[in-house]
């Protein structure tokens, strides 16, 4: 893994390890925790009173490797890496990363959170795996994939893919609201720009946080407050 990019090769796994891919041209990543012998536990939708017609009549068959049926809501779920990666690049989550780092590379693929060991992370989604009611209703937002992952390794629940749109969301709204822009150009550069600053305010937040303190909720603070584990080696 580099300085901008955490793209590993599959060869590079160790059990334990919080991976992600990109799904829909980088729109969004996909997390999971790798259980080692090409298995991947991952949290998917849960699910819910309307069925896809799409998804009922042109739904993909289950896989013949693992028996995965990428038709069916079962939110968390066991499956081959290649039903998890679906023929994208492969990345790990990087834990305990520098301040440099949580700035420069994108949401949802670094924490300056330290990682539990790899016996406690897998232990972890076997739990939630195996347990009636998982890791509860799956929300895009809030309590989604990468939220998941970063349970397993950390104890912790957070994602900070959902914590990087509600910023988006917020700049948008702070700037079209405050009626002070005036041409397209000023637009885009506030919005830019309070993003930007959202982000330095968040890494910041989390460095000086002690972990027990760290949580999915610190989108919470008031717009007055300037705020808004890794025993493995790589």
């Amino acid at each position: 893994m580099g300085l901008l990019s955490n793209m590993i090769k599959q060869s590079q796994l160790k059990e334990g390890d919080h991976i992600y891919c990109y799904r829909r041209a980088h729109t969004y990543s996909h997390h999971g925790i790798y259980m080692g012998d090409d298995r991947v536990i991952h949290f998917t939708r849960t699910k819910t009173k309307k069925v896809s017609l799409i998804r009922t009549v042109f739904g993909r068959q289950p896989c013949e490797k693992c028996g995965y049926n990428p038709n069916e809501e079962n939110g968390v779920v066991q499956t081959c890496l290649t039903c998890f990666l679906k023929h994208h690049r492969l990345f790990r989550f990087e834990y305990n990363a520098g301040f440099s780092e949580r700035i420069l590379k994108k949401s949802g693929t670094c924490s300056a959170v330290s990682s539990d060991m790899a016996k406690k992370v897998t232990e972890r989604a076997k739990d939630m795996l195996n347990s009636d009611n998982q890791f509860g209703e799956y929300h895009l937002i809030d309590n989604n994939c990468e939220c998941f992952a970063f349970y397993c390794t950390t104890g912790l629940r957070r994602t900070m893919q959902g914590n990087a749109f509600k910023d988006a969301i917020e700049s948008v709204y702070k700037t079209l609201m405050s009626g002070e822009h005036h041409s397209l150009k000023d637009i885009s550069e506030s919005l830019l720009r309070g993003f930007i600053e959202k982000k330095i305010r968040r890494v910041i937040d989390e460095r000086d946080r002690p972990r027990s303190e760290i949580t999915n909720n610190d989108d919470d603070d008031d717009d007055d407050d300037d705020g808004s584990d890794q025993d493995r080696s790589d």
